[in-house]
């Protein structure tokens, strides 16, 4: 089965690989016809306590770099071994991402700093429940033609309904039967997604019940598998999260925000990002009590993220500081959409979030 994908993030995980796995051949290898890959920005998190410029400098690779597929898939390794030599822990993560602006790929490296936090997660289910061949093509022929929407930039979506439509005719039409699979087999979905074995299965059932119909039983069954132990399972449920919380203040009010404010501080960038994106649509109310929770459990994480350069990487993260600084929607979207890697933003929200001074007394 294919790997999952996402709408507007297309990973690079098989590009960069774990070096040497495959066994080796005395026979030369063929010349590969797959374009070069040019390095666009290259970031970090949970770097907090680390000397994030060292770190940097001894990068085997660099920013504006051209890589052939076979350099690259050799990167990890490379960074792997220089980020532990400089910091002596191994990296939590290596995000490949397409594309910037530019129409570059991106890294997102994760370090194991203060601000990098393991999860507990949900002991992996055991279960030999599958979804049939037809729920599995169906779900590969969403992702396919998603995938495609995004690199040609027809990537607008509705998700007024609680569920994702594309603005693309081909990819709407393959979500809307999707969306009609479930309906007919939502028990089936639910229980693939609770206790197969199989972490492909639960990605595409995790996927599929965020085309069922909005209920209390659905938000339930999402937010137990936003702890589940595979990445790419709460890539998709997060998403799914995301996507209904957007629909509306009603619905958003039914999912609980704590266990997403931990995943801002995980080591896997995909938790990030997807967390990122459902706490900022459930920010919009504003509630005191969630802002305080950001402020006291995340706040260093968000201040790594939000400096990003990729300036729609790092809008989410700029959102909900200023957000917690109490900055009015307005002045936050002038400030998060300017291109300099957050600092105005920053340098707003930690005014604001700045002690006030005691007033004279008066004589």
């Amino acid at each position: 089965m294919k790997a999952y994908l996402t709408a507007a993030i297309l990973c690079l995980a098989p590009v960069l690989g774990h070096a040497g796995t495959q066994a080796a051949s005395t026979a030369p290898e063929p010349e590969s016809k797959e374009p070069p890959v040019r390095i666009g920005e290259i970031d970090f998190f949970g770097y907090a306590g680390l000397d994030i410029k060292r770190v940097r400098a001894a990068l085997p690779i660099h920013q504006d770099q051209e890589l052939s597929p076979s350099a690259l898939s050799e990167a990890k390794a490379n960074i792997q071994e220089a980020v532990q030599q400089v910091t002596g822990h191994p990296v939590t993560d290596i995000a490949g991402v397409c594309c910037d602006g530019n129409g570059h790929s991106m890294l997102y490296i994760g370090l194991a700093g203060r601000s990098s936090k393991a999860i507990s997660f949900n002991p992996p289910p055991s279960g030999s429940i599958r979804l049939p061949e037809t729920a599995i093509k169906l779900y590969e022929s969403v992702m396919d033609a998603w995938s495609k929407a995004v690199q040609s930039g027809a990537n607008g979506e509705d998700r007024s309904k609680g569920y994702s439509l594309l603005n693309d005719p081909d990819t709407r039409a393959k979500q809307l039967a999707m969306r009609d699979y479930t309906l007919q087999h939502q028990a089936l979905v639910l229980e693939v997604l609770e206790s197969s074995a199989n972490s492909q299965d639960r990605a595409a059932a995790a996927e599929m019940l965020g085309y069922a119909d909005q209920s209390q039983q659905q938000i339930d069954a999402l937010v137990h598998a936003s702890r589940d132990p595979d990445a790419g399972v709460r890539n998709n449920v997060v998403r799914a999260l995301l996507v209904l919380a957007g629909s509306g203040e009603k619905t958003a009010a039914l999912i609980p925000a704590a266990p997403f404010v931990d995943m801002l501080n995980s080591g896997s960038w995909l938790d990030r990002n997807k967390a990122g994106g459902l706490l900022l649509e459930l920010t919009k109310s504003r509630d005191p009590k969630l802002l305080a929770e950001l402020r006291s459990r995340a706040l260093p994480s968000l201040f790594e993220m939000a400096q990003w350069q990729e300036t729609g990487h790092a809008y989410e993260y700029r959102f909900i500081l200023g957000r917690i600084a109490g900055l009015e929607e307005g002045q936050i979207e002038k400030l998060s959409r300017q291109n300099d890697q957050g600092k105005a933003l920053v340098a707003a929200v930690r005014q604001a979030l700045r002690p006030k001074a005691a007033p004279p007394e008066a004589k």
